[in-house]
């Protein structure tokens, strides 16, 4: 017996021996994305065995000495649907394979917040080119402010986050930005704002636009006409807004601060049924506050609820609807009081910074509501379909009394406003994503329709001549003017805008580092304005435009992680502002911009830097010109140009995050006219923005996840004026600085604001009379609990 077992041990030996030494192949290959780019740490298994590894930064993968035989081989990387292939090594052989690995919609809402978490750096965009491509390749300066971001400043507005952008303020205290020196407005603007790519702001130019329901806030700088018509000159900005999860996650934040400030939020989302296929989230907000202003009380309350089906991983359907409610004494603050001296300077400091022109009987209710159903459909690994429809309605109900003429003897006259409105935007927009090869070259296209139906069903305004007032002892006694007084402007009317538009866009790879980008579109307006009584001293107004809009981009990365790009951007924007009492008909916006750049990234793609040099050129802007007779009076210029150089650093580096830009801007006047002199500046335009913020993150220790962050920013002084070159504000300095500890599901924060209690003016809204006012020192407190 022990023999027979010696003999069989002896003869399983030597074939043992010969199965650990059959012959072996090897296996190669790489792995993209639909949109042709690598997908770096992608993992590699051989099923059922221990033959496992990862792809490289290009996407590229390897296993040397495969034992000859039939495998499943596994494709994965999260965010992406996994492939699985059949494959035979063969024995001294080399195989190599190449896969295209498809967006998976239930694994990128499960990561969409662990991923993002302390991290200040958003590696893509799909809103410059409808396409899922990285901003290296992007042909364009693009900046991305993260949620963490968000967060961590403690911004609960786009005002109070605009200053993370570089070479981006915020004018005043309501819905007025400047981007590259163009003051980006949303009644002459349309598409400034978008959500998640389309058209229709949920927000009147009188709010700041809230961030309950926004994960990541984008800025496009310079027109973007190709893929969303019309917009500011400067840049427009884009809210990517909180999607549906697959994963239950629970998250609730309060806060309190200066003046009264006291807000409330949750944000509650996870799936509605067994298989994951329904999801949902629910954020509702609500804030309260008060001001060192006089009469300015706000209150907010937000609604988002949004559900997401997954028919399979290549189909899905949203619905998100948002609805915003504000209560205000004052719909917007018209400014603090300015000094004219009897030399004609002015003096910044002569009045208190809580009096204000606005009268205690002023009131402002404005009701938003949108609805978006977004419909996606990926026919193949090439060819992929996203339909999206619109609709946003908002009511604003407000009375105001406005300045009107210079200040004399420390009193001033005023103007009231009565305005009654109803605004509405429904745009439905349809695009294929398609990819295909022509011999050697790559090709990304993008072609789609576009059709826009806005205006307002209402507007009804009224303007009277209202009592003049002692600044520094008002009697507002006789507020508001009686019915009897006569109105010396009316308004009322409805304005139809239809909007036809098509487009097609290319991505060209040729090679591995050179792409060019291609991008035309074609737009009709068709318009009419109609009085809806006798009240209405205007005769209609009609409007029909047409034309293209070019765009060209070429990219060139000499490195991996390294780029750098020229463009050339042009927009073709008609007036939506023909007012005769205002200075209409008016003839129609055109811009035009040349740019070149240079992106990189370092630090192992943890730290994004960019440059960017650009000029625009623009004709026929509107800016406000008033008089002592039109406080509202605005004039075409003939043309402006902006130049100006932007650089800007965004990331995590080991325990640090931070935030850093300087933009240089030079934007003047072309020609003189009776408007202003050949390089005259433009108003609200600073020449120099800079700013940095800087947090360092506890990871080991006692005080495991302590933060602290420390932020300053200057800004030049600015024109308030054309008209008057004189009427500048001054540059200022503002610090910032915060603390947060978290721990498990806590997280307390303490940020406070303007450190030095800086007086600064962020800019002017009509006249010499008033400017916009800055925050001074002030703090917020707050605590959130997460479950997930």
């Amino acid at each position: 017996m022990k023999i027979k077992v010696f003999l069989i041990i002896l003869l399983f030996f030597p074939f043992h021996r010969l199965s650990a030494q059959s012959p072996s192949g090897s296996l190669h290959g790489n792995i993209i994305s639909f949109d042709n780019e690598p997908i770096p740490d992608a993992n590699v298994v051989f099923q059922n065995t221990t033959l496992k590894t990862t792809t490289d930064a290009n996407g590229n993968f390897s296993f040397k000495n495969v034992p000859a035989g039939t495998y499943i081989l596994i494709v994965s990387n999260i965010g992406y649907t996994a492939k699985r292939q059949n494959i035979i090594i063969e024995a001294g052989k080399k195989l190599r394979l190449n896969f295209q690995l498809s967006k998976s919609r239930q694994e990128l809402n499960e990561v969409a917040i662990s991923g993002a978490r302390n991290h200040y750096k958003v590696k893509n965009s799909s809103t410059s080119t409808r396409m899922d491509i990285p901003l290296l390749t992007t042909p364009q300066s693009v900046q991305i402010v993260s949620n963490q971001v968000i967060k961590d400043r403690q911004a609960f507005t786009l005002n109070e986050i605009s200053n993370s952008f570089t070479g981006m303020k915020a004018n005043n205290g309501s819905g007025s930005f400047s981007i590259r020196g163009f003051t980006a407005y949303s009644p002459t603007d349309a598409s400034f704002l978008l959500y998640n790519g389309i058209r229709g702001n949920l927000y009147l130019w009188s709010q700041q636009p809230l961030l309950y329901n926004i994960e990541n806030v984008e800025l496009l700088r310079g027109p973007s006409g190709a893929l969303f018509s019309e917009g500011s000159p400067g840049g427009v900005i884009n809210f990517v807004t909180k999607k549906p999860l697959a994963k239950e996650r629970y998250e609730f934040d309060l806060s309190v601060g200066s003046w009264d400030f006291r807000r409330l939020s949750a944000d509650l989302t996870g799936p509605l049924s067994k298989n994951k296929k329904l999801l949902y989230r629910a954020i509702i907000g609500y804030d309260k506050s008060k001001s060192f202003r006089d009469y300015q009380d706000k209150e907010n309350i937000f609604i988002a609820p949004s559900l997401t089906y997954l028919f399979s991983d290549q189909t899905d359907l949203n619905l998100e609807i948002n609805y915003a409610h504000q209560k205000t004494n004052q719909q917007y603050d018209n400014g603090t009081y300015i000094r004219t001296n009897p030399d004609g300077t002015f003096d910044f400091n002569y009045y208190p910074n809580n009096l204000t022109v606005q009268s205690p009987s002023d009131y402002g209710k404005t009701d938003n509501v949108s609805a978006t159903l977004t419909f996606n459909h990926q026919f193949s690994d090439r060819l992929k379909l996203t339909a999206v429809h619109r609709a946003v309605n908002s009511k604003l109900d407000y009375t105001d009394h406005i300045p009107v003429g210079k200040i004399r003897n420390d009193s001033i006259s005023r103007g009231y406003q009565d305005w009654e409105t109803s605004r509405f935007s429904l745009q439905t927009t349809a695009y294929l994503a398609y990819q295909t090869n022509t011999g050697s070259l790559k090709h990304n296209m993008i072609t789609g329709v576009d059709y826009n139906r806005y205006g307002w069903t209402k507007n009804d305004y009224q303007y009277k001549p209202a009592t003049r007032i002692s600044i520094f002892n008002p009697d507002y006694s006789n507020d508001p003017p009686a019915e009897s007084v006569k109105a010396q402007e009316s308004d009322d009317n409805k304005r139809i805008t239809n909007l036809i538009g098509v487009y097609v866009q290319d991505q060209i790879s040729l090679g591995e580092k050179l792409k060019a980008l291609l991008s035309l579109r074609y737009d009709s307006y068709n318009a009419k304005e109609t009085p809806l009584s006798a009240r209405d001293n205007k005769q209609g107004d009609e409007l029909q435009a047409s034309g293209f809009i070019p765009r060209a981009g070429l990219v060139y990365l000499p490195a991996a992680h390294i780029s750098v790009y020229a463009s050339f951007l042009k927009s073709f924007n008609p007036q939506t502002s023909n007012n005769v009492l205002s200075g209409g008909p008016f003839p129609t916006r055109r811009a035009t911009q040349y740019e070149i750049g240079y992106k990189g990234d370092f630090f192992n793609n943890a730290l994004s830097t960019s440059v960017a040099l650009y000029q625009i050129r623009y004709a026929n802007i509107l800016a406000s010109a008033p008089t002592e007779e039109n406080s509202h009076r605005q004039e075409a210029l003939k043309g402006t140009r902006s130049n100006g150089i932007e650089f800007s650093a965004t990331g995590t580096i080991q325990n640090f995050n931070i935030i850093a830009g300087y933009a240089y801007n030079d934007h003047v006047i072309l020609t003189t006219s009776t408007f202003g002199k050949k390089g005259d500046r433009f108003n609200n335009a600073p020449k120099h923005i800079a700013s940095l913020w800087l947090k360092y993150n506890v990871a080991k220790g006692v005080v495991k996840g302590l933060g602290a962050a420390a932020g300053v920013r200057y800004v030049s002084d600015q024109v308030g004026q054309i008209s008057n070159q004189n009427f500048v504000f001054p540059s200022y300095t503002v610090f910032d600085a915060a603390l947060n500890y978290r721990r498990g599901k806590y997280n307390i924060q303490l940020n406070a604001y303007n450190l030095t209690d800086k007086r600064y003016f962020t800019g002017s809204r009509s006249g010499t009379v008033t400017g916009g006012l800055g925050d001074p020192l002030n703090y917020r407190l707050g605590i959130s609990y997460l479950i997930q």
